[in-house]
């Protein structure tokens, strides 16, 4: 009877074990959102290093979505708020602290102290991104940088300027552009212009703005997000400035966007053009005859180059139930040797940047350089109303319905109820 008895425990304990054994291995799996990426290269790139995620970690199964990028910020809104988010997802810069106000992500800090992840090791303003009131809700994923200089080495010949030489300060790019704004085919009408700037009520315009501000010694609001900070001299220098690249600018700035004025650059009607790194890729694509050349942004005598960062931070959502599974990818889609791999943009991981700048940009350099100086934007939840009245004061100054002074004014004024309420 004891051996039965003896047998049968035995046969349960085996049982149990079993049962545990099979629980350990069960797959968690986790689903991690982003944007559709077309490029095919890219893509077998993002499926090779999921499997070997999966290989180190074959308790966890991904499933990978994406969304074309004028559906996506809806998508996530709509599921966050219904409470059926998923696990993992990127979100642009500017929608992080949005993100984290509202509770939708969870902060991360306590993850970051155990793991191998370092502030240091990315980008300093991408970083900032993630930080909202003392704590980091997301890891920096890819970046880019508002703006270059991208100009046309055969248009400078002709205009008598150096293709080797870039302008460097501000008063330089205005002279360039003057000297590229011509009437080439001597029936009395310019057909042909310096560069393009643009004032269309989008983010790009804030892209293209906030950077002549910083690099002038200006601030859009006090390092502690409570007072705007527009109607100070070096914001009023700076805008005075950019109003007066309209003389070198095709007609139509205040409606014109960046794209607008990038078809203009690859369709040889302007010199000039500001844009981010990734643009590279457009040149390539739109005007493969054009010999051009990309310097940096150009800054006041005695100022700085601080350009704009744009790009994308990864976040862990409240309702995930596998938080621990969904930081184990995050740490590991944005560490070096990875992140290059995955990222379409530039990493945000500055070990990994400086092997894709290699391998796929021209002017690795220059870009690392900028990247290493450029400003986030201001970091709160409010973001959105705040850029609205920005757009606003941009359109008031080009238009010249409001004296450039009075138009900071009015919008430091109606932006600091926006960051006192």
């Amino acid at each position: 009877m004891k051996k039965i008895v003896c047998f049968l425990l035995f046969v349960s304990m085996v049982l149990v074990s079993g049962s545990i054994a099979g629980l350990s291995q069960e797959k968690k799996t986790i689903s991690y959102w982003g944007m559709k990426q077309a490029e095919v290269r890219l893509i077998e790139a993002q499926e090779a290093a999921l499997v070997d995620f999966e290989k180190m970690h074959p308790d966890i199964k991904v499933k990978i979505t994406v969304f074309p990028y004028h559906l996506y910020r809806d998508k996530l809104l709509v599921a966050a708020s219904a409470g059926r988010p998923p696990d993992i997802c990127v979100v642009d810069h500017i929608w992080n602290p949005e993100w984290a106000a509202a509770r939708f992500v969870i902060p991360l800090d306590d993850y970051i102290a155990e793991s191998r992840v370092k502030s240091e090791d990315y980008f300093p303003g991408a970083w900032d991104t993630v930080v909202w009131k003392g704590k980091t809700w997301g890891i920096p994923f890819d970046v880019g940088v508002w703006w270059f200089t991208y100009y046309n080495r055969g248009m400078y010949r002709k205009a008598g300027l150096d293709p080797d030489k870039p302008p460097i300060y501000w008063d330089e790019l205005k002279q360039y552009a003057e000297r590229l704004t011509q009437d080439t085919t001597g029936d009395g009408k310019i057909d042909q212009w310096g560069l393009a700037i643009w004032g269309a009520k989008g983010e790009d315009t804030i892209a293209e703005v906030n950077p002549f501000i910083w690099s002038n010694g200006g601030r859009i609001v006090s390092k502690d997000f409570s007072t705007c900070l527009l109607g100070e001299k070096a914001s009023v220098e700076a805008m005075k400035f950019f109003k007066s690249l309209e003389e070198v600018s095709p007609p139509g700035a205040v409606t014109r966007n960046s794209e607008d004025a990038f078809k203009l650059f690859t369709g040889g009607k302007i010199g000039m053009h500001l844009y981010g790194e990734w643009g590279q890729d457009t040149v390539a694509a739109r005007a493969p005859e054009m010999e051009w050349a990309m310097g940096p942004l150009p800054k006041p005598r005695g100022g700085k180059s601080i350009g704009l960062f744009g790009g994308w931070n990864m976040v862990i959502y409240e309702k995930s139930k596998y938080k621990d599974a969904a930081w184990r990818f995050v740490e590991y889609w944005t560490s070096k040797g990875v992140n290059e791999k995955v990222a379409s943009l530039t990493p945000a991981n500055q070990g990994s940047a400086d092997i894709f700048l290699a391998l796929k940009r021209r002017f690795p350099e220059l870009i690392f350089r900028q990247l290493a100086t450029a400003h986030a934007r201001p970091i709160i939840p409010a973001y959105h109303e705040l850029t609205e009245v920005e757009r606003e004061m941009i359109q008031y100054i080009l238009l010249g319905t409001k004296p450039i002074k009075k138009a900071l004014d009015d919008a430091a004024e109606e932006i600091n109820k926006i960051l006192r309420r």
